[in-house]
């Protein structure tokens, strides 16, 4: 998820994987409680991507924490000396039977959400971002899967995907 396209009406970011990761062999791969598989291909790896149309960056690194039952999302954007950061802890809300996650950012704003899978995409419908200044925004996003080292999210507001 790419919160950091706030400012966007519509963002669009290709995420490769950097290497930075464990080698997801089939003894080395993370475990992730089963309702989380659809994420599963983050697990246990870090990946970048461009903003489009400048050199901006994001850094995204995903592991599975306590056991499986979470899936942590840890990022930073790189922003002259600034470094905007912020973390996601995706779970499973079995009351809802849904994949909910909550972001935090390092600015003061706070995101909620759920996402669906959906063959190789992700949707991510609903996502309810509050800012430090008690505004909110409501973003939807799509993460399609680009092949076993890539990923790409399309983000917009007010469920324009």
């Amino acid at each position: 998820m790419h919160r950091q396209v706030l400012s966007a009406g519509l963002g669009v970011m290709l995420l490769v994987s950097t290497g930075q990761a464990q080698d997801a062999g089939a003894d080395d791969a993370p475990v992730l409680r089963e309702e989380l598989m659809p994420l599963a291909f983050l697990a246990g790896s870090c990946w970048t991507g461009v903003f489009p149309g400048s050199e901006t960056f994001d850094v995204h690194c995903y592991e599975p924490v306590y056991g499986g039952q979470y899936l942590r999302d840890v990022h930073a954007v790189p922003q002259g000396a600034a470094v905007y950061r912020g973390e996601t802890l995706y779970h499973w809300d079995a009351e809802a039977e849904v994949i909910t996650y909550r972001y935090y950012n390092s600015i003061g704003g706070v995101s909620d959400g759920t996402m669906t899978p959906d063959g190789n995409r992700m949707l991510f419908p609903d996502e309810t971002h509050r800012g430090q200044d008690g505004e909110e925004r409501v973003f939807s996003t799509v993460m399609q899967i680009t092949g076993p080292d890539g990923y790409s999210v399309v983000t917009s507001e007010d469920g324009e995907v």
